[in-house]
């Protein structure tokens, strides 16, 4: 018989875990804060909107990075 014991390292392979659910979402939101800043960045005449978008985007990016240190 085989006994398999839960861990972290299981919930994060298999994505089971709360905070790697959050994690994921925060990161989506990154990734889309930061695609839309760059091409507002790039295609608007005043690139600050551009500029404000992505460092918004970033705290999203630390508040995940928090999540992953903490654990």
């Amino acid at each position: 018989m085989e006994i398999h014991k839960r861990g972290k390292d299981t919930e994060e392979k298999t994505g089971s875990s709360r905070v790697f659910l959050i994690r994921q979402i925060l990161n989506v939101i990154f990734m889309i804060g930061a695609v839309a800043g760059g091409l507002l960045y790039w295609f608007m005449p005043e690139p600050t909107l551009g500029i404000l978008v992505i460092m918004t985007s970033m705290f999203f990016k630390m508040a995940e990075c928090v999540l992953r240190f903490r654990k």
